[in-house]
């Protein structure tokens, strides 16, 4: 799947007409995630997303943190919210969405290890 696909997917999800703001949201769900997940998984998944969003997988790998596991699904959309400079009410919906999109971006069996190696809080979000 290519990054326009990607994006244009996540917009009609989520609702949004404004695309910008669906990529903001797509980059920086994909960045928190990342944050979330062991080192090796960033790199399987960033192998199978557009170029463009694998750059945002590396970015969050490289802000994970060892200890990092522990996040709520309220945490989360924060600190998605917050890299794109809007409420967490207002991103939630493109961040289902971009979670919901990795389904077609992803390989079945990567989607599976993505959602299992996540921390629990994620794991609805991911497999919803």
């Amino acid at each position: 799947m290519q990054t326009e696909q990607f994006i244009t997917d996540v917009a009609e999800r989520a609702g949004l007409t404004d695309r910008e703001l669906a990529a903001n949201i797509s980059h920086a769900t994909v960045e928190v995630l990342c944050m979330y997940l062991p080192a090796q998984q960033t790199f399987a998944l960033a192998s199978q997303l557009p170029k463009e969003l694998a750059k945002s997988a590396e970015a969050g790998a490289q802000q994970a943190e060892a200890d990092a596991r522990d996040v709520t699904l309220a945490q989360f959309f924060d600190q998605v919210a917050i890299r794109c400079h809007r409420s967490a009410d207002e991103i939630e919906d493109g961040a289902r969405a971009v979670a919901t999109t990795f389904q077609n971006a992803l390989s079945r069996s990567e989607s599976i290890d993505v959602a299992l190696d996540a921390p629990a809080a994620l794991e609805a979000l991911l497999t919803g």
